[in-house]
């Protein structure tokens, strides 16, 4: 039977986003992990969640360490407890303004200069939130809020590489250069003499992007985001294909262009077997380069693989794959989520078997890696 002083319980919801909260700052480079999610909620029973200042200080003097976290946890604490788009508590202000003192006729001045402040400071805030996500690592972001939150954010990349065309020459009427093998062949009717010229002109093209998604079970906390981004290019690219494999390889551009991420989750759940299982890459692209790679692979095409590279098949059979993929495209490039780590090494027989195919190895892990690797892989594509 609870007492009068006895400390407030904390309902589930709660109780799971305050202990998620030790993962997301270790993430984001904390001296904490899982152990400490006890402590915090021992912390957030003792003094209670409704009044969201004191569980903020109370929260910074258990979880802070160094200096550095003392001065990044507040947006921290802001990018995973406050509601997407909401910025500041307005209470929270007023507890700031109440803070400063005197009497109650200057009170309204204050309120307007804060207004005045915080309209200048909430764009701020607003690119403030929006690094924290894209530098979170995707384990961290496990709320339905974020999930839409990065997946504007992706949109907004999409929409910047969409602007990107790849200079080609093309025959055309009239130019700025003469297309001699042209000339000549045409001169040859009559007997050499070149009686009429023929041009060349830039014309702009579109690359083309064919992702390939690792689904299996060590990836689970990873493929969520990388559909999401493969979802957000299909939308505004017009030449994205997206695969998933695991121990088998399948088409799922069709499936990523519902508007809802939720049914189009659904809908990949139902048409891949084997979701979340084990890895076989070789055989996985094995089947591509088979079915697909001779359709929709050409000289302008860069291949994207999002995979840890772990892989339970034959290493060699990955070689070969990988090998006859490269002689295909222009570019071949591994996004992998566990680079990101301080330490890691590409030691698995997996990543040792793709390396020496690979024109680029990069961290995937966040989407500020995502945004590094990706205008410099179109701008390549020439």
């Amino acid at each position: 039977m609870l007492k009068l002083d006895d400390p407030p319980l904390l309902n589930d919801m709660a109780a799971a986003r305050l202990r998620s909260f030790p993962a997301f700052l270790h993430a984001n480079g904390f001296a904490v992990g899982g152990a400490d999610a006890v402590p915090v909620l021992h912390a957030a029973q003792r003094v209670g969640v409704l009044d969201p200042q004191i569980l903020r200080w109370s929260l910074q003097a258990l979880l802070c360490g160094r200096g550095d976290e003392w001065r990044r946890f507040d947006e921290l604490f802001d990018a995973w407890f406050l509601p997407a788009n909401r910025w500041q508590r307005p209470e929270r202000r007023e507890a700031e303004d109440g803070r400063l003192g005197g009497d109650t006729h200057e009170a309204p001045a204050r309120d307007r200069d804060a207004t005045g402040d915080d309209d200048e400071q909430r764009p701020r805030r607003a690119a403030s939130r929006e690094e924290v996500l894209s530098s979170t690592d995707f384990r961290a972001l496990t709320e339905r809020e974020h999930t839409l939150d990065i997946e504007a954010l992706m949109r907004r990349l999409a929409r910047q590489l969409k602007r990107l065309r790849l200079r080609r020459e093309a025959r055309a009427r009239h130019g700025r250069r003469l297309d001699l093998p042209a000339i000549i062949r045409r001169s040859v009717a009559s007997g050499g003499t070149p009686f009429h010229l023929e041009w060349r002109d830039r014309r702009r093209v579109r690359p083309r992007l064919v992702l390939l998604i690792d689904v299996s079970r060590s990836m689970a906390l990873y493929s969520f985001f990388y559909l999401r981004l493969a979802r957000a290019l299909g939308a505004e690219l017009p030449d994205v294909h997206s695969f998933i494999f695991h121990t088998r390889v399948t088409a799922v551009s069709k499936a990523l262009h519902d508007p809802d991420p939720w049914r189009a989750q659904e809908q990949l759940h139902l048409i891949a077997q084997g979701w979340a299982g084990g890895t076989r890459i070789g055989e996985s692209l094995a089947q591509f380069n088979r079915e697909h790679a001779a359709r929709i692979v050409h000289s302008r095409t860069a291949i994207l693989i999002m995979s840890d590279g772990y892989d339970t098949g034959d290493p060699a059979l990955l070689s070969q794959a990988l090998a006859q993929l490269r002689r295909r495209a222009r570019r071949v490039v591994w996004l992998n989520p566990l680079a990101q780590r301080p330490g890691y090494a590409p030691s698995c027989q997996g990543m040792q078997a793709a390396l020496p195919h690979l024109d680029l190895l990069a961290p995937g892990a966040d989407l500020a890696s995502i945004r590094a690797v990706l205008p410099q892989l179109l701008a390549t594509l020439h």
